[in-house]
């Protein structure tokens, strides 16, 4: 398999990965002392003055920084076990020592046990980060200041010094509505009806969908403060994840657990909460399906001049850092969604022009791409595809990535940017925009009729 080049930005994920496997032979006191360094260097990435390895008269402070008028100082710990209330006492012990009014934080990659919890919550100036935090900052699913502000809250006012990922990115007051079924008042299709189209029926709307999937009969709604659940029978929306700033299309695995985008990375939400599963990109990443059903990613971030880098798909590993990376041939900015159609082939959509790319051997070829603008694609078979994009109105058509043939598009009576799309039994669900009076920038669902999918079908 040809392995690309990562991009710089995900350097701190890289070290990361190798402070984890020891790599280089260096010393458990000397990753000690590297992962100082590398939590500095997250902090300074997001904009705040951390320094690594302070020492003064009254001892060493593994990173210290100021943030909003108060200054913490920061422990990092990677042990091999939870670690117990002996390092907590110490930075209590140095935080008092220091001005009135700073902060301490205690941050363990392999988390804490109950007496380290019991003393944590007997002082009150200490915050507990784990695992999760740490690579929820690592990978840029969320912003240093993000997660201490959201800290500090939970502590000065929840009085909780250890508050779980999931439960720092929930939104404090999540939407009541932000799907609502049926038709919304006002609508209007399209302002030019397209020539032998079809009419669509609208499903759901709402001012705040990011993006559209279906899982096991079920269409899975990205919202901006997290995911709902439209069932078969399209007759109730119901809350499936509550997390702020999601992206994309959520992807829903074979255990049960969600994936879904957040800033620079991607989060899996499951039974035991919410963990970073990949990040440091530049631009938020599409999850695609991968090779056997897997999520994957589409990285479409660049460095300098962007119109000759390629666009990456990314196989996320067991272990932050393990991924594995391969070019699309597809410039980044041109890649529109991907998806894997058998062995170690892919197609990648594109503007203008779509790949059919085997990364094990890293040979190419380029089919026209039948619509416009296009961003919807879905698997039919292991070498057919239908996709959808728009052209004054929704177009959709098929292609062969075998032979390269392509359908004529299909028009549909809908208007403005077309987004995600989806199977739900025997239609296509795309996620649509449209003009809605007194519902700015809303956007639609839209369900193909039974005959005009048949008419896609039929090529």
């Amino acid at each position: 398999m040809r392995l690309s080049e990562a991009a710089p930005e995900l350097n701190l994920i890289r070290r990361y990965a190798n402070l984890g496997g020891l790599v280089g032979g260096i010393s458990r006191s000397e990753r000690g002392m590297a992962f100082n360094q590398l939590v500095a260097d997250v902090l300074q990435r997001d904009g705040i003055d951390a320094e690594a390895d302070a020492r003064g008269p009254r001892g060493e402070v593994d990173v210290a920084f100021p943030y909003e008028g108060t200054w913490y100082l920061l422990e990092a710990k990677w042990e091999a076990g939870p670690v117990n209330a002996d390092p907590v006492r110490k930075l209590h012990s140095v935080v008092n020592e220091r001005r009135p009014g700073s902060m301490g934080i205690l941050a363990s990659w392999s988390g804490f046990n109950d007496s380290a919890l019991r003393f944590a919550a007997s002082v009150r100036n200490i915050i507990l980060f784990d695992r999760a935090h740490i690579e929820a900052l690592l990978t840029g699913v969320t912003a240093a200041q993000e997660i201490l502000s959201a800290a500090n809250r939970a502590i000065s006012v929840l009085g909780d010094e250890h508050v779980p990922l999931a439960a720092l990115l929930r939104p404090r007051r999540p939407s009541e509505a932000p799907i609502i079924l049926g038709v919304p008042d006002g609508f209007t299709p399209a302002a030019v009806a397209a020539p032998d189209g079809l009419d669509a029926e609208v499903l759901a709307y709402g001012e705040g969908i990011r993006g559209l999937s279906s899982y096991e009969n079920r269409l899975l709604i990205t919202v901006e403060d997290g995911v709902v659940e439209l069932g078969p029978h399209r007759s109730r929306i119901r809350r499936r994840l509550e997390l702020t700033g999601c992206e994309g299309n959520v992807f829903g695995d074979s255990d049960g657990s969600l994936f879904v985008a957040r800033r620079a990375g991607v989060v899996r939400y499951g039974q035991d909460g919410i963990d970073a599963v990949a990040g440091g990109y530049e631009r938020t990443p599409m999850i695609v399906p991968g090779i056997n059903g897997a999520p994957w990613l589409l990285d479409r971030s660049t460095t300098g001049w962007p119109g000759n880098q390629p666009g990456h798909l990314v196989a996320p590993g067991g272990n932050l850092g393990d991924d594995q990376r391969y070019s699309c041939e597809l410039p980044a900015m041109s890649c529109a969604n991907a998806c894997w159609m058998r062995d170690h082939t892919f197609l990648i959509l594109g503007e203008g022009n779509s790949c059919v790319v085997d990364i094990r051997t890293g040979k190419f070829v380029w089919i026209v791409t039948p619509v416009g603008r296009p961003h919807g694609l879905i698997r039919l078979n292991e070498t057919q595809v239908l996709v959808t994009g728009w052209n004054r109105y929704l177009q959709t058509a098929v292609i062969d990535t075998e032979s390269g043939w392509t359908s004529q598009p299909v028009g549909v009576n809908l208007a403005a940017h077309v987004g995600d799309a989806a199977m739900l039994n025997d239609s296509v669900v795309v996620l649509a925009g449209a003009p809605v009076k007194r519902l700015a920038r809303s956007s639609v669902g839209i369900r193909g009729v039974a005959m005009g999918w048949s008419r896609v079908r039929r090529w």
